[in-house]
């Protein structure tokens, strides 16, 4: 699996994340209603992920060939998770454990990720990943839509 910028392949990223934009709009209709003219989801984040200006965004690729993407951001003393998203022929062969412990290796501190309260297939897969990769984390209510796991990466491993 490769990690490509997310701007070197942009139509390749924008189609991965309309993909994910429209499973994630089955957790929060609001999403459904983000579509432009042109048939994109939330295309004002898309182009400010394809800058690259706060958070790193990657096309993630097979052989060449397109199989998801994933957006960080970090900082010295803390970082995010921001995006993981794989096609369903690429799911549950541990490509997001892989990608997920070796963000995590190269930092320190906490690590957050958003999940959606009502995508519970989310939830359990991440309160699954985050301790079979080796690290504890805090579950919070962000608000009444998002849980923030804040992974502990100094205690972790």
């Amino acid at each position: 699996m490769e990690f490509t910028k997310a701007a070197e392949m942009k139509h390749a990223f924008i189609q991965m994340f309309n993909l994910y934009a429209h499973e994630l709009s089955a957790h929060n209709p609001w999403i459904g209603t983000q579509i432009d003219r042109e048939g994109n989801y939330l295309s004002e984040a898309v182009s400010q992920l394809l800058t690259g200006v706060s958070q790193e965004a990657f096309c993630l690729t097979e052989d060449g060939r397109p199989i998801g993407m994933a957006v960080f951001s970090s900082s010295e003393k803390e970082c995010s998770i921001d995006e993981i998203f794989l096609v369903q022929t690429s799911r549950g062969k541990g490509i997001s454990e892989r990608i997920c412990t070796e963000f995590w290796n190269k930092h320190t501190g906490i690590c957050t990720l958003h999940v959606l309260k009502r995508n519970d297939a989310a939830v359990k897969y991440w309160e699954k990943l985050i301790p079979r990769c080796g690290y504890r984390y805090k579950k919070r209510e962000e608000n009444e839509q998002m849980w923030r796991y804040e992974v502990e990466l100094e205690s972790g491993r």
